[in-house]
């Protein structure tokens, strides 16, 4: 081949590689330009899949169940239970769903998708939480990195709460209630404040809870009022707020909103009945105060102590962010169902202390780059639920190892009949499962009170006294976990015979007839 066809053949190629060349160094140059960028929106990335991280996972929630017993038997009627359905104690005795929308989405959600619809719901929330508290924060700090760590220590404390419940819903709408009311203290214009009251008419069908919103509101609208008696004190204070006429004509349209329920005042009884029993605050766990056995429940702690020291180093007296963490820290400190509380509130304290020299440095979150962030979160959540398994099949195994599935099936197979005499944390799953035999005990604790609710603890805790027991006594049929302390007893008991056993669940059904049956029963 001669130099001049070696040289023909060359040349097209060294066009080709210095193209080449050119469109990597244009690549280059662009990543370099947005390698700020990508690096935040993967940072986003990880924020948001915190909760949902929490979320995905099979349903263990006790309660769940008879909030699907409930959606479906609202859906199928047509109309509002005012009286209860579902427990033998409880039969014709008042009783309403005041989480009634809440029950119907969940049953929507499962006919459409079986269970993995339950898993659905709390995914689908956790994002619309994270969302609205980064939304706050964003608001509140001029600077990116705080801004993130400050939305973390939130999300992260919020984790153990992400499971199929209404105060899922309480959650968001608290975040956007106190997003709204900051607003508005610092603009002092009140024209936004007018979307509460919308809202609480659908957070008073959603969730009992609402009534912390309204506690909220009531702390903001007292703030004028506390501030003029600091100034007749010659107390300092600084005070951005709405006057106080405008704050009352809006909590009281909000007050007013909870009555646009099926229930309308009957809503109210129930939440002194609920206030009145405190009993159960010794034994249902969601219900006992914070273990500090895992991270969430110290991070709790920081930002309670972040929120503390941020109003301590003001040289002013703010009452509605004191108030609002005073309220927060004995309900949540309280209650680890209530932990969201204390840590929404110390979040949007500490974001309000920033220092108005602070550098700014704010990441514009444009139609693009929430289209690159929102596509991300998407296919993480995917990846996520191949890895888990998120399936029927799955669901349905994690199903059978915590809850009397196969126990269940052999009662329904073999025609046992009533009373049924059942464990605390299966009395929800039993009213889904089982819906001809109501059951001695379920998750609606108000219903069944103080002292009922105490007497099956000691009964299923084998105490000396279990044995008297009345509805023990008159049950026809027991199911027990495994490994209750009653069980181990009805083992031993003659007017009980062991009809089937398992890895989870044991029957029980009475030798004889019981005597006075129907009295217990009446």
């Amino acid at each position: 081949m001669s130099r001049s066809s070696i040289s023909l053949f060359r040349s097209p190629f060294v066009a080709v590689q210095g193209e080449a060349a050119k469109m990597l160094s244009a690549v280059q140059a662009a990543f370099a330009r947005h390698e700020e960028t990508l690096r935040r929106l993967m940072l986003l990335t990880v924020l948001y899949l915190i909760l949902q991280l929490q979320a995905m996972l099979p349903i263990l929630d006790p309660d769940i169940w008879w909030h699907l017993r409930t959606g479906q038997w609202i859906v199928e009627h047509g109309t509002f239970p005012t009286t209860d359905l579902f427990s033998s104690y409880g039969m014709g005795k008042p009783w309403i769903a005041y989480s009634w929308l809440f029950e119907v989405l969940v049953y929507s959600l499962y006919r459409m998708f079986g269970l993995v619809g339950l898993v659905l719901y709390p995914v689908i929330l956790s994002v619309l939480i994270t969302a609205a508290l980064h939304a706050l924060v964003r608001k509140l700090v001029p600077h990116f990195a705080s801004e993130v760590v400050l939305t973390v220590l939130g999300l992260i404390s919020l984790g153990p709460l992400m499971s199929p419940r209404p105060w899922l819903f309480t959650i968001l709408f608290f975040i956007i209630e106190l997003d709204l009311l900051l607003a508005a203290r610092q603009s002092r214009d009140s024209r936004r404040l007018w979307l509460l009251p919308p809202l609480f008419a659908l957070w008073a069908n959603v969730h009992i809870q609402f009534v912390y919103g309204l506690l909220v509101l009531g702390l903001a609208t007292a703030e004028p009022l506390i501030e003029r008696l600091l100034r007749r004190f010659q107390i300092e204070s600084d005070v951005k707020t709405v006057p106080f006429g405008r704050l009352l004509l809006v909590t009281t349209a909000c007050a007013v909103a909870t009555l646009v329920t099926p229930y309308h005042l009957h809503l109210y009884r129930t939440l002194i009945e609920i206030s009145r029993q405190t009993g159960q605050f010794q034994y249902i766990s969601e219900l006992a105060s914070l273990p500090f056995r895992g991270p969430s429940d110290w991070f709790v702690l920081v930002v309670t102590l972040g929120a503390t020291f941020s109003l301590g180093w003001r040289r002013e007296i703010q009452p509605f962010p004191l108030f609002l963490l005073a309220a927060g820290a004995f309900l949540s400190f309280r209650a680890r169902r209530d932990a969201w509380f204390v840590a929404i509130a110390a979040v949007a304290i500490i974001a309000t202390s920033r220092s108005t020299d602070a550098v700014v440095d704010r990441f514009t979150l444009t139609k693009l780059r929430a289209l690159l962030l929102a596509g991300a979160v998407v296919i993480m959540l995917v990846v996520v639920g191949w890895v888990r398994d998120i399936s029927e099949r799955r669901l349905q195994s994690a199903l059978a190892e915590a809850y009397p599935v196969a126990a269940a099936a052999v009662v329904e197979a073999r025609g046992y009949p009533g009373p049924l005499y059942n464990y605390f944390d299966w009395g929800g799953y039993l009213i889904w499962r089982l819906p001809h035999l109501p059951v001695a005990w379920d998750g609606r604790t108000n219903l069944h009170g103080d002292a009922r609710n105490e007497r099956f603890v000691r009964t299923w805790e084998g105490q000396p006294d279990w044995a008297a027991d009345p509805e023990l006594s008159a049950a026809r049929l027991v199911i027990a976990n495994l490994n209750s302390p009653l069980a181990s007893l009805l083992r031993l008991d003659s007017h009980f015979e062991l009809v089937y056993e398992d890895k989870v669940a044991v029957i029980f059904v009475a030798r004889s007839q019981p005597e006075g049956q129907e009295a217990v029963n009446s």
